[in-house]
């Protein structure tokens, strides 16, 4: 029984009691087709100081900035190739700096072990509003980034919640390191650690002016503050009556030197009462272009969802939520409109295949050119080699991945399955055309193979899951998306006239996948095992085999093998509220607990990608009530990178906790993977099936959800269409 049920079989019991006549039934209350911005907001989350959580982000186009502990502080402003309060590279770093912390009293108002005095947080798409109250002030701000700037403002709220008039004492301590760096950027934000600061009264602000970049942010607040303190503190002096309000405007703007830093925050201190409405229509206009065809914003655009049902709303835009903070249209882009992998501090510039390729079919849908863009960017670098490219510079980096064959191969697969954009095949992208780059993608696995198993070899734990040891060389997962990746090609070939091209390359899947199933499946168990170098196997209860087997040869399996396999999920892996990416039986479940791929909890698109395995294996009537209460993780805003099982960590309004950026979690605030939720209630709740050549087909298991469930405006290949109950029919 969802909520909704639950509060309308309540009010008809109520009703009965009282000796009333029995209400009618009442009708379905359909879910928003297109949500507001308060729709997919998280709901309110109170933390202390010293607990662990993820701390929300606000974002533009161009660039995000994220919360820290406290009701008004702000870190990791991030415009790449601009940097402010990130990591100054000093002796004895700090960190990622903080600013905008706020004193009360003399006092910094974070610290307390109080929890009358805990900050409640919520997440919009559109800005994070806090709340806290301390020594009877009750404060509210809200952060967000305006539309096309770069720049980090709020709106702080004061109010007086004591009996009588009284003197107060506001301070807010300013920092930046704001630098800019033009090369390619990785793991955390850089900073510079002496910047010069100049304090202009009229105006209300501090300037920090890099040193050794062309880098300035003017910070300041608005009505000036009264004096400064230590050379960065803003010190306010208020007399406030009972219930009286008053409202400060903090500004961050960053730029290439401090002159047009200083201009910028001016003019955004004195338009400042619009740039709130500005940035809440843009926002409601970006929401509503998502699912609009035709819109503007977005190459694309999503299907509408049409449903009374809360758990399938819930999935379907739990995943929406990470695709739309995972878009870039940063002027600063080597290539233009992008697709950024993770919002937090983490990985600020960075877009992977591997995590990409999770939730193609809905960026297909939604922005299928950026999609484009990426798969031909990593068409023309040496994706051998390295894990993701950098939007700053254009540049590949980190070490190799290797899912990224399998992963590039899907998101072509995708963005040609919806769009029928099948001349892009001759394109040349570097030395190559597109298909001789899939092809080449397809069949990069017998480069790898080492041994006489005829497996390929996908290296060391850097290159594969990273936080499980045993993980390692020749393993089922990666080898089954060759089998998917070399059919895939083979259509594209036969239908060019290639035909014995495409034989060979349909008789490689098959032989592939008997090798796979013979030598890696642990017969019994349910799970699989990796071929090492000197012939012996290491058994890894992980729950990414599970799901890339069932993704990429599914046909291969037995039904004895999904019997077993999906036994092995319920038995090891799924937990009530969420899920553990590796069983905590397993032999290496104390080697790393890194929550994404370890027994605390799982990366954001491994529950969907589980449950799309798990429709492939038994009815609808054994999933949707896990899914039920991993729906609820949604609550807190974005899908996370990861969340915590119930059992490490207690559920947050229903849901899995999202998982900490605090190490050793370093979990960031969501990942582009989420979108895996919105391709799951497509593809395996609606069974839609867009096909290569020949239509659109589908086989809902809409059911046990909502029966009278549609998907409007769903394209494919130049056409909009309607999925039901009943199947798929062209609308338009």
């Amino acid at each position: 029984m969802n909520r909704r049920n639950f509060l309308k079989g309540s009010a008809g019991a109520a009703v009965l009691a009282a000796g009333a006549p029995p209400l009618r039934a009442l009708a379905p209350t359909l879910r928003p087709a297109i949500p507001s911005l308060a729709d997919l907001a998280s709901v309110r989350m109170t933390h202390g100081f010293m607990e662990l959580f993820n701390l929300p982000i606000a974002m533009n186009d161009w660039g995000y900035a994220q919360t820290v502990k406290s009701v008004s502080a702000i870190s990791a402003i991030a415009f790449p190739p601009y940097a402010c309060c990130g990591v100054p590279s000093i002796p004895w770093s700090p960190g990622y700096l903080t600013t905008c912390e706020l004193y009360v009293n003399g006092r910094l108002a974070s610290i307390s072990d109080n929890p009358a005095q805990a900050v409640t947080y919520q997440w919009f798409p559109h800005r994070v509003v806090r709340e806290q109250t301390v020594d009877e002030l009750h404060i509210r701000t809200a952060m967000f980034l305006p539309a096309e700037t770069r720049a980090a403002v709020e709106t702080i709220e004061v109010r007086n919640t004591a009996a009588a008039s009284r003197e107060v004492t506001l301070e807010f301590n300013l920092r930046a390191g704001v630098i800019h760096r033009g090369t390619t950027w990785f793991n955390e934000l850089p900073g510079e650690g002496d910047n010069r600061a100049t304090w202009s009264a009229a105006q209300g602000r501090i300037t920090f002016a890099a040193q050794h970049s062309a880098a300035a942010c003017a910070q300041g607040i608005h009505p000036p503050a009264q004096e400064v303190r230590g050379g960065n503190v803003l010190r306010f002096t208020l007399r406030m009556q009972p219930s009286e309000r008053r409202e400060f405007h903090f500004v961050a703007a960053i730029a290439g030197n401090a002159a047009d830093a200083e201009g910028l925050h001016d003019r955004l201190q004195e338009n400042y009462a619009a740039l709130d409405r500005d940035n809440e229509d843009a926002f409601e206009r970006l929401v509503r272009s998502a699912f609009t065809p035709g819109n503007s914003d977005f190459s694309g655009h999503l299907p509408q969802l049409k449903t009374d049902n809360e758990t399938l709303w819930d999935l379907y835009h739990n995943g929406f939520k990470g695709l739309l903070t995972a878009r870039r249209r940063s002027p600063d882009s080597a290539y233009g409109p992008t697709l950024l992998t993770l919002s937090g501090h983490v990985l600020p510039t960075l877009s992977f295949p591997w995590d990409t390729a999770l939730t193609s079919l809905s960026l297909a849908l939604l922005d299928p050119q950026p999609l484009r863009q990426l798969v031909e960017v990593w068409f023309q670098r040496d994706m051998h080699q390295h894990l993701a490219t950098d939007y700053v510079t254009g540049d590949a980096i980190g070490p190799w991945y290797g899912v990224n064959d399998m992963a590039i191969v899907r998101c072509a697969q995708n963005y040609l399955r919806v769009t029928g954009d099948f001349a892009w095949l001759d394109k040349t992208a570097g030395e190559r055309t597109v298909i001789e780059h899939l092809h080449d993608h397809a069949t990069y696995w017998k480069k790898l193979v080492k041994t006489g198993s005829g497996l390929a070899d996908y290296g060391e734990i850097s290159n594969l899951l990273e936080v499980v040891s045993t993980y390692l060389h020749e393993v089922a997962g990666m080898n089954a998306g060759n089998v998917a990746s070399m059919r895939f090609v083979a259509e594209l070939l036969e239908r060019r006239g290639q035909g014995a091209q495409a034989a060979a390359l349909r008789a490689d899947a098959q032989d592939l996948a008997a090798r796979i199933n013979r030598l890696l499946y642990v017969d019994g168990k349910g799970w699989w095992r990796c071929g090492q170098p000197d012939g012996s196997f290491n058994e890894v209860r992980h729950c990414y085999d599970f799901l890339a087997v069932l993704d990429n040869m599914s046909e291969d399996l037995t039904a004895r093998q999904k019997t077993e396999m999906a036994q092995f999920f319920h038995q090891q892996l799924a937990s009530k509220k969420w899920m553990r990416a590796l069983s905590a039986g397993d032999p290496d479940a104390t080697w790393n607990i890194r929550p994404d791929h370890s027994c605390l909890g799982a990366y954001a698109a491994w529950p969907p990608m589980c449950a799309k395995g798990l429709y492939k294996c038994e009815s609808p009537a054994q999933i949707v009530p896990w899914l039920t209460e991993v729906a609820k993780a949604g609550r807190q805003g974005p899908i996370g990178q990861g969340h915590f099982t119930e059992d490490v960590m207690p559920a947050l309004a229903g849901g899995a906790h999202k998982a900490s950026e605090d190490a050793p979690y370093i979990e960031d605030w969501c990942c582009i993977s989420g979108g895996a939720f919105t391709d799951l209630v497509i593809e395996s709740i609606f069974g839609v099936e867009p096909a290569l050549y020949g239509g659109m087909r589908a086989t809902p298991q809409l059911a046990e959800f909502d029966a009278a469930a549609r998907l409007e405006n769903l394209h494919y290949q130049g056409a909009e269409y309607a999925a039901s109950h009943s199947g798929v029919k062209r609308i338009s």
